[in-house]
């Protein structure tokens, strides 16, 4: 792993390397090894291995979720709701934009920026999005869109970005408190978080929702409120006892690495019985914003 990422920083530091492959390339930007993406950046390839597209045996076309996956890749939380999904007969397509351009999803995850991890998501869920539109065994006038941390920031960006008449709604677990602009939302909306999501942050109680940076100065909870008085169709639901991934197993609290002097303590996870309260409220919203045939 160690010779994988010195050979990764040889070929992909502040200058890049050539390449022929439509891949992305790394820029470092801060001292401490950070990294943002660069394009070009891979598209959506419906024969790559990484890319997963399910529709149930069933006579009647039904819903299609898109799924984009968190910021450590496409792992197996972001499988079991995929999983969840396909049990309760909705067509899926889900993938991994991190294998899709060559990155390794350990580097990935601790050296690039909530932005950088974006823009790999969101290059190839566009393209995921139009091929939906036009392909497939599945409903073309239910379509929603699903995401969890930074593949939840990404489908709050894409609510804005890529809305037609047959995009239903959107659901996203724990968006990312920093990255993407997180613009008009005019379509139903849920955002899911568990009441202890503290991830990333510097104390127990700094929590994803409230948080803001530099590069994003509003915090979901104050767009949410903007975007609610607007009368938009866009609500919180929270979950006690769980905390960030609600899907990663039991709640515990974790400390996370991300170079040698970068680190923080959160708690992940959820206790047994929020799964089924999150389904029964993922489920139930993609029923009632399905268009009857």
């Amino acid at each position: 792993m160690e010779k994988f990422i010195l050979l990764f920083f040889v070929c992909f530091g502040l200058i890049g390397c050539k390449s022929t492959s439509r891949t992305a390339k790394l820029k470092q930007v801060d001292t401490r090894g950070w990294y943002t993406t660069l394009e070009p950046f891979a598209k959506f390839n419906p024969s790559h291995k990484s890319v997963e597209i399910w529709t149930p045996e069933d006579e009647n076309k039904v819903p299609l979720v898109i799924y984009a996956h968190g910021g450590a890749g496409f792992r197996e939380d972001d499988r079991r709701r995929v999983e969840m999904l396909r049990n309760n007969g909705y067509a899926t397509i889900s993938f991994d934009a991190y294998e899709m351009n060559d990155l390794d999803w350990n580097f990935v995850t601790r050296k690039v920026t909530n932005t950088g991890k974006q823009n790999l998501i969101w290059e190839v869920f566009k393209g995921a999005v139009a091929y939906a539109t036009q392909n497939g065994n599945w409903d073309r006038r239910n379509i929603f869109f699903y995401g969890a941390s930074n593949g939840g920031r990404t489908v709050l960006y894409a609510g804005n970005e890529l809305i037609n008449k047959n995009v239903r709604g959107i659901i996203s677990e724990a968006p990312a408190a920093t990255g993407y602009s997180l613009g008009e939302l005019k379509i139903p909306t849920i955002i899911l978080f568990g009441k202890m999501d503290n991830w990333a942050g510097k104390s127990d109680t700094d929590f994803v929702w409230t948080r803001t940076y530099p590069t994003s100065p509003i915090s979901i909870e104050s767009w949410l409120n903007s975007q609610r008085s607007k009368g938009h169709p866009i609500q919180f639901i929270f979950y006690e006892n769980a905390g960030h991934l609600l899907f990663e197993g039991p709640l515990e609290k974790v400390t996370v690495r991300r170079g040698e002097n970068i680190a923080f303590t959160a708690y992940q996870g959820a206790d047994e019985l929020v799964p089924q309260k999150y389904e029964q409220d993922v489920t139930s919203f993609i029923k009632m914003n399905s268009v009857q045939h």
